[in-house]
């Protein structure tokens, strides 16, 4: 290992002297270029021993060039992240390999993230994930706190200011979009309308320096849609639903313009039987916005509906109905939506009956193109099935090492 920081020391100074001169294509590469190609294959676990090694092995991984390109092979390999509440409040965070087209009854085992360094006030009311980065907000401390499962890092926000009615209390929600253009993490809090009178919605860059708050423009005011849930940030894009009076649509925030759109539901989705239809959830169907119908009635416990967004100008969504056998209605009846795969499975979570022969926590995969079901147990998590909690999950989730 001294040879090999002497090499990287020589290097180094080599590289300053001749900073001035052009680099042909035929010269090889240095002793940096290929520590980042060899790092940038190993695991994060690995990543993280070397960073210990010596200072000039830390500054190499720390380096914008290698973090992107670490950034860019999690994207091809994305793993399934689990958050759940401990006896003490703590909150833990595991992962796993997301499989791909799983075999019948297959076991993982998730590991967990190292997260000691995370405070005892980090909140897990609500919780997002984008590009690596998790933003947790809690509702009666009103703190907000973006962390890194994958480095132990985190970030507490600093405090929203919002006029209001001195006798109302102001709303708002928080949401996390990452711009892969311009490379940047940016936090939207939006006020929530009482009134038709438009309300200040604020944007926080997550970049070195000094944080604060800056408000954007808008032309339109919303309300909070209790029967739309979910937010997804797609392609620098971030869509979550609202209401204007009785309507509901999807917002739209462009991370990197900072400029607010919007896209009406289909008529469908709110009045599809004469009863009521059930909830909405929004999720990512392989890169286009999906929404899944929940049917909340007795005619519809059959079916699996979801909604594509075609064309986001003129409003166009397309219908996707699915026909389940008796075993796939009760698993969509009564299992947690998770979301859809990068590779187009629907993945609906919970956990075993009593009567099962396994008390492990499972997802249950649908193969859209087949019509069937297969569950994927991970062994770990069944402790928290004395403690009446269930673990929070999250598809492709890609680990970042890039430091706030």
């Amino acid at each position: 290992m001294k040879r090999l920081e002497q090499q990287l020391s020589t290097t180094s100074r080599h590289e300053t002297q001749s900073s001035n001169s052009v680099r042909n294509h035929s010269d090889p590469p240095s002793v940096d270029d290929l520590l980042i190609s060899i790092f940038s294959r190993l695991p994060l676990k690995s990543i993280a021993r070397f960073r210990c090694v010596s200072k000039l092995l830390a500054s190499i991984l720390r380096r914008h060039d290698f973090t992107e390109l670490f950034l860019t092979k999690s994207l091809t390999r994305p793993r399934l992240l689990f958050t759940v509440k401990a006896t003490n409040g703590k909150l833990l965070f595991y992962s796993s390999p997301q499989p791909h087209n799983p075999d019948h009854n297959s076991c993982l085992v998730p590991t967990p993230y190292h997260t000691s360094s995370f405070p005892e006030y980090l909140p897990s009311d609500i919780c997002s994930t984008v590009c690596g980065l998790v933003l947790l907000q809690g509702w009666k401390r009103k703190v907000r706190v973006i962390c890194n499962p994958a480095t132990g890092e985190f970030l507490t926000l600093p405090k929203v200011k919002v006029k209001s009615n001195p006798r109302e209390i102001a709303q708002t929600e928080t949401y996390l979009g990452y711009d892969p253009i311009g490379k940047q993490f940016k936090v939207l809090c939006v006020t929530l309308s009482r009134d038709e009178r438009p309300k200040t919605h604020q944007v926080l860059t997550l970049e070195s320096g000094k944080r604060v708050w800056r408000t954007v423009e808008h032309k339109f005011y919303f309300e909070d849609n209790f029967t739309m849930s979910g937010d997804v940030c797609i392609d620098g894009v971030l869509y979550f639903g609202a209401a204007v009076g009785r309507s509901s649509m999807i917002v739209c925030f462009d991370v990197g313009s900072e400029k607010f759109s919007f896209i009406n539901t289909n008529e469908d989705m709110r009045i599809q039987y004469p009863c009521l239809a059930g909830s909405l959830t929004l999720f990512n169907y392989k890169g286009k916005l999906g929404i899944r119908q929940d049917l909340d009635n007795m005619f519809c416990e059959n079916e699996l509906v979801l909604w594509v967004l075609q064309d986001a100008g003129n409003h166009k969504w397309s219908k996707h109905r699915y026909v389940l056998s008796p075993l796939g209605s009760d698993l969509v009846q009564y299992n947690r939506f998770i979301g859809m795969t990068s590779t187009g499975e629907v993945v609906f979570s919970g956990l075993s009956q009593l009567h099962e022969p396994s008390d492990l926590f499972y997802l249950s995969f649908y193969n859209l193109q087949s019509g069937t079901f297969k569950r994927v147990y991970f062994q770990g998590l069944e402790e928290f099935k004395q403690q009446f909690t269930t673990p929070h999950t999250f598809l492709d989730y890609v680990e970042n090492i890039k430091f706030m």
